[in-house]
Formats: structure tokens, C-alpha cells, sequence
């Protein structure tokens, strides 16, 4: 039954709205993740507040190491880099990329009272199985244009 429901919040959500393709693929991907991994109403509540946490905390830290990155291209562009200055970006990289290793540990801990070990399986799966549909998706669009 709270499959119909979701459809169907699903589709208002789409027809309500202007076309936004990131907020659109968000609500697909949701929509998609409660139908795969066949999330009932109180799973749903507990699950996808722990994951909103978890990818708003993983894109904090992506942009962090994005703009290190960047000091760091910037540095070696200008020739004013030295073994200081590189050994203390190294250090703040590796300690960037564990914490999204922690985040990440932090997050499969939450859920792991939230949802059962298959469901929990199936979520370490999903994600490429999603991204490969999208992308299939996008190349049937591209080819029916032509």
C-alpha cells in the first residue's frame, strides 16, 4: 500500500514542480531505494533522515578536499610550494579522506538497528545499480533524439 502512496507522491512532486533535474533525481532515487530495498512507513521515518545526515556530512567534507585540492594545484602552478607546505596538505588530505571513511562507518552503524542485514546488503549494492539505470536511461533519451 505505502508503495502506491510514494507513487503517487512521486508523480505530484513531478507534475507540481518545474523541471529541476538534481531535486528530480533525488526524489527518484529515494523513490527507487524505499522500492528496492522494500522499506515499510517506520523504516522509511527512522532510515532516510540517517541517510540525509550521512550525504549532507559526505558532501561537507568532498568540498573540503575539492578546495585543498585546489590550494594545493594553485601552489605547485605558482612554483611556491615546499616540503612544509606539502607535507601539512598531505596530513589535512588523509585526515579529510578518513573522516569520510568514519562518516561512512558512523552511517552503516546507524542503520543497522533501522534495517535488517539484507536491507542493509541491498543498500551497499544500490547505489551502482542506481547510477547504471540512470545511466542507461540517459543514453536511451540521447538515442531517440537522433
Amino acid at each position: 500500500m505505502y508503495k502506491y502512496v510514494y507513487l503517487i507522491v512521486f508523480i505530484f512532486v513531478l507534475n507540481g514542480q518545474d523541471f529541476k533535474p538534481r531535486k528530480n533525481m533525488k526524489v527518484m532515487m529515494k523513490w527507487k531505494l524505499t522500492e528496492y530495498l522494500d522499506l515499510n512507513e517506520e523504516q522509511a521515518e527512522k532510515f532516510f533522515p540517517k541517510m540525509n545526515s550521512y550525504q549532507k556530512k559526505r558532501k561537507e567534507i568532498n568540498s573540503k578536499i575539492k578546495l585543498l585540492k585546489e590550494n594545493i594545484e594553485s601552489q605547485v602552478n605558482m612554483n611556491s610550494s615546499n616540503k612544509r607546505k606539502n607535507r601539512t596538505s598531505i596530513e589535512e588530505l588523509q585526515k579529510l579522506e578518513k573522516s569520510l571513511v568514519d562518516a561512512k562507518s558512523e552511517y552503516f552503524l546507524s542503520i543497522q538497528n533501522v534495517l535488517e542485514p539484507v536491507q542493509v546488503t541491498k543498500l551497499l549494492i544500490f547505489d551502482k545499480k542506481f547510477k547504471k539505470v540512470l545511466k542507461d536511461e540517459l543514453k536511451n533519451k540521447k538515442n531517440k533524439r537522433r
